[in-house]
């Protein structure tokens, strides 16, 4: 981190919902509050593990508060159904959501500005980038909660020189087939794995037919005979696991992949992060992970509120990287261990990217991954896979580039 781009939370909470609603003590099942307390009502998509560390960082918030936090674990989806239908009511029980970053075009109309709520100080801790993501008609209506970015993730034994250039990886290719992978599934994984290679040669997801793009898709097509031929189902669970067994030495993901492989004893000792190769106009990453909001039928604003500046404290987001490995915000500790396993991300925080923001975002996604997916997979010549996709999707020429409205067919 996402947001994820759909990755490990999207494709698994219809399995966890309920357990990790188990597991932090929903319905009264949990803590009583304190006598005198107040309760504030978090809605978060977080796996059952990843929610009882959560739930360790909320008891500072509630003693020094005296409040009680019910955590609700969902899928972004969920949340954002849930969001939308209260702001539709005027009235509702959320006084947090955590939403997917592709989803706050949606719900930006469902929530609270936030521009004197966040301290000053807090603008450091995350690239500037994922600050303008969050703001809409010219307001401040979200937080970054857990941002991540992809770096590159390689096995150090059998890929000594991780490349650092599109050269270098078309030529390792080559001379290892089977053993790079694209996230090619039908899911916005495969986007974020594209944009990547859009932006490094200086591309723009809303200028399909550009030269740039065309400069990237002629790369993808020299590189797409050489990659695993699983690559078409691939998602990020699947190709890490790929990658865990030693069938994949060179893959893009997220944070959580170093802590996947680290819990399997396979990083640092056989896996490692790196830079993502750059291309002709520079390198870039995709970002991704969950923001936080205020819906407008908040029952607690303020303590709402204040939970949000607490979160963008340096020792909260120290303790979330730290704890459970969101290096989002706050880096390792230089020399650590966690820096060396999460260098790539390290590395990769200059050239963080967000993804257009726009109210069918869903369908400019599925446009580029036919095309992506007709370049890797089906011989499609570059010129034809990007018609295909200008062909469904067209942009109002005169709005702001990062905000453009669009019409899908």
């Amino acid at each position: 981190m996402g947001y994820r781009c759909e990755s490990r939370q999207i494709q698994a909470f219809a399995a966890f919902a309920l357990l990790a609603v188990a597991t932090v003590g929903l319905a009264g099942c949990g803590p009583k509050a304190p006598a005198g307390s107040r309760e504030l009502t978090l809605a978060l998509a977080v796996f059952p593990d990843e929610a009882v560390k959560y739930r360790a960082l909320l008891k500072d918030f509630e003693n020094r508060n005296h409040v009680k936090v019910d955590l609700i674990a969902q899928s972004y989806a969920d949340i954002l159904r849930a969001l939308l239908a209260e702001g539709s009511a005027g009235r509702g029980s959320l006084d947090l959501a955590e939403l997917d970053l592709s989803m706050l075009a949606r719900a930006h109309g469902s929530v609270r500005a936030l521009d004197t709520i966040v301290p000053r100080e807090a603008a450091s801790l995350f690239p500037a980038a994922a600050w303008e993501a969050a703001r809409f008609d010219g307001h401040l209506l979200f937080v970054p909660h857990r941002l991540m970015w992809q770096a590159m993730i390689y096995n150090r034994l059998e890929v000594p020189n991780p490349p650092a250039t599109w050269n270098a990886l078309l030529d390792f290719a080559r001379r290892h087939p089977g053993k790079v992978v694209l996230k090619g599934a039908r899911y916005e994984g495969a986007t974020c794995d594209l944009l990547s290679f859009l932006w490094s040669a200086g591309g723009n997801p809303l200028d399909p037919e550009s030269p740039a793009n065309r400069r990237a898709f002629e790369f993808l097509a020299e590189l797409a005979p050489y990659l695993n031929p699983e690559c078409a189902v691939y998602r990020e669970m699947s190709v890490l696991e790929a990658q865990a067994r030693g069938s994949v030495w060179i893959h893009f993901n997220w944070p959580f992949a170093i802590g996947y492989l680290e819990s399997k004893g396979l990083a640092p000792s056989v896996d490692l992060s790196a830079p993502i190769p750059s291309g002709p106009d520079g390198t870039a990453t995709v970002l991704g992970g969950g923001y936080l909001a205020i819906p407008r039928s908040a029952p607690h604003p303020k303590l709402a509120a204040a939970f949000i500046r607490y979160l963008l404290t340096r020792d909260a987001q120290a303790r979330l990287s730290r704890e459970l490995g969101w290096y989002g915000s706050v880096a390792p500790p230089a020399g650590s261990e966690q820096a060396k396993l999460y260098a790539g991300f390290v590395a990769m925080r200059p050239y963080v990217r967000a993804r257009p923001a726009s109210d069918c975002y869903a369908q400019l996604s599925n446009a580029w991954q036919r095309g992506f997916r007709a370049v890797l997979f089906r011989d499609a010549a570059p010129a034809v896979a990007l018609a295909e996709v200008a062909s469904m999707t067209r942009f109002e020429k005169s709005s702001a580039p990062a905000r453009r409205p669009c019409a899908c067919r």
